[in-house]
């Protein structure tokens, strides 16, 4: 891919619409991460640690052959963000026809993947009983029609992300959040087990799947727009997509299979544990990773515009700092009383610190969100995969050693071998001529409060009414922060040119 440099036009609207799609997306992603915490000490409670661990095992591989999507819906809000861009109907209907046979074509390889082999994937598993190696294996071949529906779904989500309805997106991902929660919990309290709450999660997913094929119909429709096919087309997809997958492959190997190795070292009950905290601090990643998701579709209709993009990435930058770091300081700040509250019969001195370094590392690692997301608009989707699946692989490793060695706590830092993915804000920011410096002169002040709070939290650690008293003196200068006028950016305009294929 090639980048070009425009120093004149100005995306018109392109701040205040950068800044409204974040906002939908923090919004939806409080809301359903707020749902999922507070289902976590029901469902421990209704379950008991050493299923709520089988549960986790189940989800984690839901999770991780869903993310095998092969990075379809990225490559849907990229290109077909630059298709609508230019007002080219032909090449957006190329666009849609390559994804969508992709996406249907490998859900029902991965469906039938888990159908057929589910029971086998938990048999290395030997710290898990034999009877809870049965359970979750039922519980993944059910999982296989999940995944596949869920594939579909994302693939539909890049769509409608292409077409900026992030409004809807946001709903819909609430209605499913919601739903699927509030039966999980239900069917936990009635007595169900791992097997019927992943039944409750399929058909919650097929309701939603539908939901969202009636918007993609209705966009269609109002865009005129026809399947067509260029093979041309589909093999810079599927170049773009298989990059793409890399980088996905590399979360995936970070944020699940690390349940598959705690799991298999040290047994059920201290996965629900492991599963309950990294359940908890990867809301941070969350958060900040979808306020600067749309900076995809956003910096791919400015690179086909020849525009402007500097106001685009500096609010984004601001958003994921202030939420990554912001968040990582209150679950930090509050160990012991979140997990009194979160996880009921496991807030001891070492669980309160394995949320405290959780909470460290995700917040640290989660600032790589505007660098990951700027390579993927200009085409380097291939640096992502490389940067991020070495970190997952030697967090992976961490994760191993730690959990043989030191046991719970040790799989916990063992998480640090991703903070090597932090290398992605100067790779993603160079390539639109944004110095590290300057990326760092934006955060300067919310890296300021985490180690003040660092610092306070180690000296005031019994003392919970003055940590919370210096957390609210942190929340109002944040406030103070996010809404003052314009900072001083310097006279550079930064803007990324069209992205052409090389």
């Amino acid at each position: 891919m090639s980048l070009d440099i425009a120093s004149q036009k100005s995306a018109p609207n392109s701040s205040p619409s950068q800044l409204r799609n974040g906002l939908y997306n923090v919004g939806g992603q409080v809301v359903r991460g707020a749902i999922g915490l507070l289902a976590i000490p029901f469902l421990i409670r209704f379950l008991g640690i050493s299923e709520y661990g089988v549960w986790s095992l189940a989800c984690a591989f839901l999770a991780l052959m869903t993310m095998c999507e092969a990075g379809l819906s990225v490559a849907a809000a990229v290109f077909l963000s630059k298709d609508l861009a230019t007002n080219d109907a032909r090449e957006a209907g190329c666009t849609i026809a390559f994804i969508l046979l992709s996406a249907t074509l490998l859900s029902a390889a991965i469906g039938l993947l888990l159908w057929f082999e589910g029971p086998l994937l938990v048999r290395p598993l030997t710290a898990f009983g034999r009877a809870e190696q049965g359970e979750a294996g039922r519980a993944l071949q059910i999982a296989g029609f999940g995944a596949a529906t869920l594939i579909l779904q994302r693939t539909l989500v890049g769509i409608e992300q292409a077409f900026n309805w992030y409004g809807v997106i946001t709903a819909l991902d609430l209605v499913q959040t919601l739903v699927t929660t509030l039966g999980l919990v239900a069917i936990a309290w009635l007595g169900g087990k791992t097997v019927e709450m992943m039944e409750w999660q399929v058909l919650a997913a097929v309701i939603l799947l539908i939901a969202h094929a009636g918007v993609v119909t209705r966009l269609f429709r109002n865009q005129q727009l026809h399947f067509e096919w260029s093979g041309s087309k589909g093999l810079q997809i599927f170049r773009y997509s298989l990059a793409t997958w890399g980088a996905t492959l590399g979360t995936a190997a970070f944020s699940q299979c690390d349940r598959l190795i705690v799991g298999g070292m040290l047994g059920a009950p201290v996965l629900g544990i492991y599963s309950a905290i990294t359940g908890i601090a990867s809301k941070i990643n969350s958060f900040s990773g979808t306020a600067v998701q749309p900076l995809v579709p956003g910096l791919s209709r400015d690179g086909a515009m020849n525009v402007s993009s500097e106001e685009r990435i500096r609010q984004a930058v601001h958003l994921n700092a202030l939420i990554a770091i912001g968040s990582g300081i209150f679950l930090y700040m509050l160990a012991d009383w979140i997990m009194r509250k979160m996880i009921p019969g496991t807030s001891g001195a070492h669980e309160i610190l394995g949320l405290q370094i959780a909470a460290v590392i995700y917040a640290l690692y989660s600032l790589n969100a505007p660098g990951f997301y700027v390579l993927y608009a200009v085409g380097r989707a291939q640096t992502n995969a490389g940067v991020v699946l070495f970190s997952g692989v030697l967090s992976l490793a961490l994760i191993l050693l730690g959990s043989r060695y030191f046991g719970l706590l040790g799989a916990l830092a063992g998480n640090a071998g991703y903070l090597l993915t932090l290398i992605l804000i100067a790779y993603g920011l160079g390539k639109v001529g944004i110095a590290l410096s300057h990326y760092l002169s934006w955060i300067s002040f919310p890296l300021v409060g985490f180690v003040a709070a660092l610092i306070f939290g180690l000296a005031f650690q019994s003392v919970i009414w003055l940590r919370a008293a210096f957390l609210l003196g942190l929340a109002a200068c944040a406030l103070w922060w996010s809404l003052r006028g314009r900072y001083g950016l310097g006279s550079t305009k930064i803007g990324i040119g069209q992205v052409s294929e090389s």
